[in-house]
């Protein structure tokens, strides 16, 4: 976060029932994702900004883009993709059993091997995992995040975005291998793809050279 301020004014939010915002009752769809990040831009008095989704983040990111382009000058996707589970036309997603499995493992340090293997027990501990795992969101949240992530498609809006797109993807991610980020890079009609050297999870502290390309297409399209 510090990196990416020194490029500019950084707004970021906690989604539905994660972190500091209420825990939802029902499980929002990627529509109702994108009209929040809406209601926040209004709320901070953005007009347009570089919009960055990470993880399942990235489809309520190219929603909004598909329905506000004017308010979008660059989008970037970390560790992201179009569709999560395999479909008929689409062999290459993670298994409903796979998905299925994190809401109750998401307590325990079990995903932590998943997320950033490369971050040892001596630099962050398995009770301090599990604490921040409490912290970010409940199991009963996490539940409706996957249930919203198996009904996740936005591979048909992909051809009809014409904003500026930087797809970031770690080549060893074993959360979302990399193969579903250079899915979902090839799904724009003009997208860059950066494929960073890494096993971590979204991590960018892990990859200055990531952080770099990222510095630079910001630069270029807010000049732009």
């Amino acid at each position: 976060m510090d990196v990416l301020a020194e490029m500019g004014r950084v707004v970021c939010f906690d989604k539905r029932g994660q972190g500091l915002s209420d825990p939802t009752l029902d499980t929002p769809g990627v529509e109702e994702r994108s009209e929040d990040i809406r209601a926040v831009m209004d709320a901070a008095g953005l007009d347009r900004c570089v919009l960055m989704g990470v993880s399942e983040g990235g489809a309520s990111c190219v929603r909004f883009a598909y329905d506000h382009p004017d308010r979008v000058q660059g989008l970037i996707l970390l560790g992201s993709t179009a569709s999560w589970v395999p479909r008929p036309d689409y062999p290459i997603g993670i298994p409903e059993q796979v998905l299925d499995a994190v809401p109750r493992n998401w307590r325990r340090a079990a995903l932590r091997p998943v997320f950033f293997p490369s971050i040892s027990t001596d630099m962050i501990s398995d009770d301090t995992w599990r604490g921040a795992m409490n912290l970010m969101a409940s199991e009963d949240s996490v539940q409706q995040l996957v249930e919203m992530m198996k009904e996740t498609d936005v591979r048909p809006l992909l051809p009809e975005i014409e904003v500026p797109t930087l797809v970031v993807h770690f080549a060893g991610d074993l959360a979302v291998p990399v193969r579903m980020g250079r899915a979902l890079a090839d799904g724009f009609p003009n997208a860059e793809f950066f494929e960073a050297a890494g096993v971590d999870h979204s991590d960018l502290s892990q990859s200055p050279e990531a952080i770099e390309r990222i510095r630079a297409f910001c630069a270029r399209v807010t000049a732009a």
